[in-house]
């Protein structure tokens, strides 16, 4: 990753200034606890996205470092939501907002977060901008909700998978890119390429956390491995499991979703299933495919030091920890 950020380093430390600069607010419980979750950690993947995608399409003022900050508000508000409906204790390696602060705040601020970001958006008034990040954020709130009705679902197919992970994660990754590439000198054509690409990268994204959460460990994932069977998620390691496994099998799997308290054991019980049938080796091939049809979307654009930094964070993506 390092790597990839070199070229963008001044960016970068001007983003950390921008996200202290934009949180004003009188009440400094907000700050704290903004300030806790945005500096713990993370790759800052989304705003890295926003940056080098304005780069790769010529921008040279300084707009792109604003609008990075407002997309890593945007997660950041996701990320704080998430962990009170998910009741996580881990986030990054250290304690969750909602464990240290309760989960009435870490709601609120998530909500602060999110109409931070539409107000700073507003007074910069870039109408395509805003529509497509309120395109987003729409689509996250409907991602959170299909994978609450999916929750412990042993009938989950992979259609319902992928909707889920379409709408919670690869549209944020999508509009990133996109917001970049609006802010610099762009045609329709590379537009839609840089959708593209974002959205392809953010579904990679997704698949290879669904795979490090039966691999990994908690020190590397930054919170600990085996979280998706405990809060009954079901996703593509599981979803292939599932499809090929005996009936009795099936049987098992489904007991241990429907667990209020899952245990080591459960989740080693299902971690060999999965082993047996291959559902590491299946997730890790689609993601690599997505990741493949990401790197051929860059196609479009001339040869330059940005357009190598997106081909790399792409190969980035599918080979964390893998």
């Amino acid at each position: 990753m390092e790597n990839i950020i070199q070229n963008i380093h001044t960016d970068l430390k001007e983003l950390e200034a921008s996200i202290q600069k934009l949180i004003t607010t009188k009440v400094g419980f907000i700050k704290e606890i903004v300030n806790y979750i945005i500096r713990s950690g993370g790759k800052r993947i989304r705003p890295v996205l926003v940056i080098l995608c304005a780069k790769l399409c010529g921008y040279t003022d300084n707009k792109h470092i604003s609008y990075a900050a407002i997309i890593e508000f945007i997660h950041t508000a996701t990320l704080l939501h998430d962990d009170v409906v998910d009741n996580a204790k881990l986030r990054r390696g250290a304690s969750s907002v909602n464990m240290l602060w309760g989960n009435e705040p870490s709601v609120l601020v998530g909500d602060f977060l999110y109409s931070k970001s539409f107000e700073l958006m507003a007074e910069d008034g870039h109408h395509e901008i805003i529509k497509t990040i309120s395109k987003a954020t729409t689509a996250l709130s409907e991602g959170e909700i299909l994978e609450l009705l999916q929750t412990s679902d042993i009938d989950t197919t992979e259609e319902q998978y992928f909707d889920i992970v379409r709408n919670k994660t690869a549209m944020l990754f999508s509009a990133a890119c996109e917001v970049g590439g609006l802010l610099g000198t762009i045609s329709e054509e590379e537009r839609v390429a840089l959708r593209h690409y974002g959205y392809t990268l953010g579904v990679a994204f997704q698949l290879v956390d669904d795979i490090l959460d039966y691999t990994s460990y908690d020190t590397v994932l930054g919170k600990q491995i085996g979280t998706d069977l405990k809060e009954g998620k079901v996703t593509l390691p599981l979803i292939h499991t599932i499809a090929s496994a005996t009936p009795k099998e099936k049987l098992s799997i489904k007991k241990i979703l429907d667990k209020k308290n899952v245990t080591a054991g459960d989740f080693e019980r299902v971690r060999r299933l999965i082993t047996k049938y291959n559902g590491i080796e299946y997730t890790a091939r689609i993601a690599r495919d997505y990741i493949d049809d990401a790197k051929q979307t860059l196609s479009i654009f001339p040869p330059s030091i940005f357009k190598d930094a997106l081909t790399n964070l792409a190969d980035y993506i599918v080979k964390r920890e893998m």
